[in-house]
């Protein structure tokens, strides 16, 4: 059985309804739209060259035995089809561009979302699986049965013409198999969303496993993790059953249901035929044009389950189907090395509860700052705030005068440089991370490189700046090694604000020396740098000690701090920037 943390069916969201939803498409990508319904018109109305021909063989042809005349109309016929073919070749041709079209718009706003909301952005890979699904229903071509369908009633109503009995017929069924697919719709929406929730859950289960295989090994949980992935594979595998079941049933119904109307249809037309009050030719056309009235019905009804889940896609995008420009900005010039923390109150991403309480100080060109303080008092938490990458839940951070947090990062990030305490690499050559993914000059990669001392140990890899790392194939390196790299990819383009999270901690002794070595080279260079560490010697080099216990902030010179702890670690008297404010303000007060 599924654990119970997996996804609950009764927890589907509602939906919108199919017009709602193809409103919403018209926003993101009117231009296709309108081209979609041209090509189906056409395409529709061309549909009726078969069965009128076949009208024309029977009733006039088969009775004059015109040589002729059947030529000619072939060849019409064979010339209308041609343009049939070229209208459905266009057709296909814009589902595979509308396709194109819908990830090249919402991928942009699911990367914005990564890059502006923390709290959205551990979804990145969840929300590129998700419009996957929604592309699919363009590229596979599963979205021109919605537009065949309005053209239904054309052929319903050249069905009364032949004859009315037909023509009832005709409505009758239709409105029999249309109702068949809403019933579809509703009965298996709840069961494809919690399958599509469930196999994401699976999924995100068997990543995690795979990034902390040496834990899970070293402590003999891999049976216990592989149960619980076992259990929500078969979660996952038992609704995708259950909605295969439901999607065949409804298939089946409705593809049977089209051939004993069509019987009906012919049965009624010979009778009919019979009593002379339509023609031969009638019985055929009839058949034809009742089979592409009812074609895109049985089409949906066919393809529920994976039209089923690109609607749900939609709906799990929502708020990022949006037709927004990239966000526009001026590039401004290097900023001055000034770094101001004007009342901050850092709190994890949504959260009311702070973490360090108001506190404000400012920091000059060549000041080198340690954080210190005991484990989850806030260095981490501080770091990132000050980054931008995480939001301030009141006060403000600026450098050179510029707010960090309403500074587009694009243009924000070359000039500071980050190390977290387990630096991750982008799959690509170490060239391509340590230039942050861009084109720079060899010379100033491998500078950054010597700066963080990583150069000698990039030139033992195999390829040595072109060694492709992580990803599929790509090499696996030492938590040392990326280290080295993620403090040159924080040096390129030599920063004016270096945050570093235990940056000696994955390092031995000499490489830790010549980190310092560089990190003193970049201060003296006029940067400002704040370092959490525990590293004696790298608070050795300091010229401040930030301390951060219990939410509180204090600082003191780094010389008095070494004077007053001695070996004996005493606690120093250091003395608070701004008091240490008890009551939080509440989220969204004034600043």
């Amino acid at each position: 059985m599924a654990s119970n943390d997996l996804a609950n069916p009764s927890e589907a969201p509602r939906q919108k309804s199919v017009a709602a939803w193809f409103k919403d498409m018209h926003r993101l990508m009117p231009g296709y739209l309108n081209q979609f319904l041209i090509f189906t018109f056409v395409s529709n109305v061309l549909m009726l060259v078969s069965p009128l021909y076949m009208l024309q063989i029977y009733d006039r042809i088969l009775t004059s035995g015109s040589v002729d005349t059947l030529i000619w109309l072939s060849l019409i016929a064979i010339f209308l089809m041609g343009i049939f073919a070229a209208s459905e070749m266009a057709r296909r041709r814009l589902c595979a561009l509308a396709a194109e079209e819908i990830e090249t718009k919402m991928s942009h706003q699911i990367f914005r979302q990564f890059d502006e909301q923390v709290t959205g952005g551990g979804k990145l890979p969840q929300n590129l699986m998700v419009l996957s699904r929604l592309r699919s229903l363009f590229q596979n071509q599963l979205i021109l049965p919605f537009f065949d369908i309005p053209f239904a009633p054309l052929f319903l109503i050249i069905l009364f013409i032949i004859h009315p009995v037909i023509g009832a017929l005709g409505l009758i069924g239709g409105a029999v198999l249309l109702g068949l697919a809403i019933f579809a719709e509703q009965k298996t929406r709840d069961v494809v969303q919690a399958s599509a929730t469930v196999s994401s859950q699976a999924f995100e289960l068997a990543s995690g496993l795979n990034r902390q295989r040496s834990a899970i090994v070293a402590m003999g949980l891999a049976h216990n993790a592989r149960t619980k992935w076992r259990n929500a594979k078969q979660a996952a595998r038992e609704l995708n059953l259950k909605a295969g079941a439901q999607e065949g049933a409804f298939a089946s119904a409705a593809k049977s249901g089209r051939q004993m109307l069509q019987i009906l249809i012919l049965g009624t037309g010979a009778a009919l035929a019979i009593a002379q009050e339509i023609s031969p030719g009638a019985i055929v056309a009839g058949s034809i044009i009742m089979a592409r009235a009812l074609a895109p019905v049985d089409q949906i009804t066919g393809s529920w389950r994976a039209i089923a889940q690109a609607r749900n896609a939609w709906e799990e995008l929502a708020g990022l189907n949006k037709t927004e420009e990239p966000q526009q900005y001026t590039p401004l010039p290097r900023p001055a090395a000034e770094l101001k923390i004007d009342r901050l109150v850092v709190a994890t991403p949504g959260a009311d509860t702070p973490v360090i309480h108001p506190f404000g100080i400012a920091f000059g060109a060549g000041e080198f700052v340690a954080l210190i303080g005991p484990n989850g008092s806030g260095k981490t938490s501080l770091l990132q705030t000050v980054a931008g990458a995480w939001p301030v839940l009141s006060g403000s951070v600026a450098l050179g005068g510029r707010s960090i947090h309403a500074w587009p990062s694009e243009d924000r990030g070359q000039y500071i440089g980050y190390v977290p305490q387990d630096v991750e690499l982008l799959p690509g050559t170490v060239r391509e991370n340590i230039s942050r993914m861009t084109e720079a000059e060899p010379e100033k990669v491998i500078a950054a490189a010597k700066a963080a001392g990583a150069h000698d140990m990039i030139l033992a890899l195999k390829a040595g700046y072109e060694t492709v790392i992580g990803g599929s194939g790509g090499d696996r390196l030492s938590a040392g090694q990326r280290q080295l790299i993620g403090v040159a990819r924080a040096l390129f383009g030599e920063p004016v604000l270096l945050l570093l999270d235990e940056p000696t901690a994955n390092l031995d002794p000499q490489a830790a020396e010549k980190l310092i070595a560089s990190i003193c080279r970049l201060r003296d260079a006029g940067s400002i740098v704040l370092a959490a560490t525990h590293d004696a010697k790298l608070i050795e080099e300091t010229s401040n000690i930030l301390a951060i216990k219990n939410g509180g902030v204090s600082i003191a010179a780094t010389d008095q701090y070494l004077k007053t702890t001695g070996t004996s670690k005493a606690p120093i008297s250091i003395k608070t920037p701004i008091s240490k404010n008890k009551h939080a303000p509440k989220k969204g007060a004034a600043r």
